[in-house]
């Protein structure tokens, strides 16, 4: 606990350091979603979303007379502001913590599998490094598809129900809380198939389990969804999607893996 504890502060410390530019990056959706509506002025929901996936599809190779009108500053009426005296050196510190714990965690997984080595066999302890090789993949892929699909999704929904003439300046401390809340969230989601596979080496999972109980993981999925993500059906709905993919893949991972093991029994056997 002392080591996981040292290596959050040590991270926390080396973030805080950065967090203008951390913040920098947790802002740059929002920008890039104000300035693209600012372009149409009333797209709705439907053309906000045609907006980005055009955007997807063209990867920002194409130049059209749109895209050269469309305006680099944000207008004042859509930028972030602070509300309170302590806002900035709060959201810094905010920034710099949750920075700290993703930073340590490497550390944070392979003090856990220390603690829990001692009690298992030694074919089980060889999954240390696979497990934690995974853990942290799975949890940066998760990041990305937050920071990269989810976010500008939900900024641009957000942004385009908000009527024309609006002023719509967003509290940067709540923006900043709901960017890592739905960041971390998803990167913790993405660790399901590496749970299911770690279960399923030690013998307290099997793929049969997992299709059994698969109705009441719905439940729990969207329940994790609306725990994880700010209180919005959107949030809710865009992490529950890939929790219900992720809850399939970690069958197939569960099945490889018994298929594995009995595998390597026969094997033993006919030695």
């Amino acid at each position: 606990i002392l080591k996981s504890l040292g290596a959050v502060v040590l991270g926390a410390v080396v973030c805080f350091c950065f967090s203008g530019r951390i913040l920098g990056l947790l802002t740059y959706p929002y920008e890039q979603a104000v300035l693209s509506l600012e372009t149409d002025r009333t797209p709705g929901v439907v053309g906000a979303m045609q907006q980005l996936v055009e955007g997807w599809l063209h990867a920002g190779g194409v130049t059209t007379p749109d895209s050269l009108a469309q305006p680099t500053q944000i207008p004042p009426h859509r930028r972030l502001q602070s509300l309170r005296p302590m806002t900035y050196f709060m959201v810094s510190m905010e920034v710099g913590l949750w920075g700290g714990v993703v930073l340590a965690l490497p550390v944070i997984l392979y003090q856990v599998w220390m603690f829990v080595a001692p009690g298992l066999l030694r074919r089980e302890r060889r999954l240390v490094l696979p497990v934690l090789a995974l853990s942290v993949g799975c949890f940066a892929l998760g990041a990305m598809v937050a920071y990269w699909l989810v976010l500008p999704l939900g900024l641009r929904f957000f942004l385009a129900m908000e009527p024309a003439g609006m002023t719509s300046q967003w509290a940067v401390d709540q923006y900043i809380s709901f960017v890592v809340r739905l960041t971390l969230g998803f990167g913790l989601v993405f660790e399901l198939p590496v749970l299911s596979l770690l279960l399923s080496r030690l013998g307290l999972v099997t793929p049969q389990l997992l299709r059994r109980v698969r109705r009441y993981s719905i439940v729990v999925i969207f329940v994790v969804a609306a725990v994880l993500t700010p209180p919005d059906p959107i949030s809710q709905t865009l992490m529950a999607l890939p929790l219900l993919l992720l809850y399939e893949v970690s069958i197939w991972v569960s099945s490889l893996s018994q298929r594995r093991a009995d595998l390597a029994s026969a094997l033993g056997a006919g030695l």
